[in-house]
């Protein structure tokens, strides 16, 4: 294991986790209703074999007042179903992260295997190294799946910087993860696309301050670009699913001041700048990684957007507080993500217990537009 992630803090994770109440919306859904086939203004491609839903999620309130309800329209309707993980840290070095990953692959065919796209949100790798990417390219294979075509990959600092302060430039790490994202031809890592109707906007730092592996800066210009395609969208009254690994303060699990993901993620500046833009907009739904804390959702009084944590593979952290070395047993750390399923009217988020191979009741949710 690298030396930087021992340094992080780790929690045990249970199902016995004080404070988490089972979710009733697991059970349930929302009416369906009609919607226009109206394509998101921007320069994506459309994929996606699984559903055939017809359309694009559009959206009747702002997010943050979308209404949490019990049922949702037939599965056979849905547009798109992604599963959403983030942080699997896949490395040579330590065997126990490349189990985690394999199994993840090997639960996502047993239960997901029409899924629309894998979406990795951040640190697929653990250096970002080429034969990184190879292994997971192999295990993803192993497991059926066509990599990179099945996938959705969002750049994370451990992809983007060599953490181990070794002879790669970020400028050649970058290089590397936007090959494997099938964005070689451009010049900065952040990038669009539209999957049966829904339109995914994937942010990548493309700034450097102070020359630090995890204090990342988003530019004015990718801002600006953000800003466009979401307005686009708002214009076409439809959904902005945005990916991002690092998080806004305050928003997800583990962003409070002094936790990992408030005081290791973007500047001060970027984050607020980048969070102004993104809090007016009413249709945004905004993931983030890199805090390895459960998945969640979170509606904020002040906000547009709905905040949406996903969780870690290679160990998910449960309470902030507690504080573990990396040196302890990984069988004590949870491997959590989400399957997103898309409807013309409503989006459903379950967590996904890739260890248990089951749905966990920690959290769940399904909200109308």
């Amino acid at each position: 294991m690298s030396q930087d992630i021992t340094r992080r803090r780790f929690v045990m994770i249970t199902t016995a986790t004080a404070g988490l109440a089972a979710s009733s919306a697991l059970l349930g859904g929302c009416s369906n209703g009609a919607a226009s086939s109206t394509a998101a203004a921007s320069a994506s491609s459309s994929r996606g074999s699984g559903h055939h839903g017809k359309g694009a999620p559009k959206f009747q309130r702002a997010m943050n007042k979308a209404q949490k309800v019990d049922t949702t329209p037939d599965e056979s309707e849905a547009l798109a179903k992604f599963i959403v993980v983030s942080d699997t840290h896949l490395t040579l070095d330590y065997q126990p992260y490349v189990d985690r990953v394999k199994n993840m692959f090997e639960d996502i065919a047993a239960f997901a295997p029409d899924n629309d796209a894998i979406i990795v949100n951040g640190d697929i790798t653990n250096h970002g190294y080429p034969e990184e990417y190879a292994k997971f390219a192999e295990l993803a294979q192993a497991a059926g799946f066509a990599y990179p075509d099945d996938f959705i990959l969002i750049i994370g600092n451990h992809d983007q910087y060599d953490s181990t302060e070794g002879a790669q430039p970020v400028s050649n790490l970058t290089d590397l993860f936007r090959e494997q994202a099938g964005i070689a031809d451009q010049v900065h890592p952040y990038y669009d696309r539209t999957i049966n109707g829904v339109h995914l906007i994937m942010l990548g730092p493309d700034s450097f301050p102070n020359d630090n592996w995890a204090h990342f800066g988003v530019s004015t210009e990718e801002t600006d670009w953000l800003d466009e395609l979401i307005n686009a969208d708002l214009k076409n009254e439809q959904l902005s699913l945005v990916f991002m690994h690092e998080p806004l303060y305050q928003t997800v699990r583990n962003t409070e001041p002094g936790d990992f993901g408030h005081e290791w993620s973007l500047s001060d500046e970027d984050n607020d700048y980048l969070h102004d833009c993104l809090r007016k907009h009413p249709n945004v739904i905004y993931f983030t990684g890199h805090t390895h804390a459960l998945p969640d959702t979170v509606q904020l009084e002040s906000d547009e957007p709905l905040y949406v944590g996903t969780g870690s593979i290679a160990y998910c952290i449960d309470d902030a507080d507690d504080d573990t070395t990396g040196e302890s047993d990984i069988s004590t750390y949870g491997s959590l993500g989400w399957e997103v399923t898309v409807w013309t009217t409503c989006i459903r988020f379950r967590m996904r217990d890739f260890l248990k191979h089951e749905f966990s009741e920690l959290e769940a949710a399904i909200y109308q537009f």
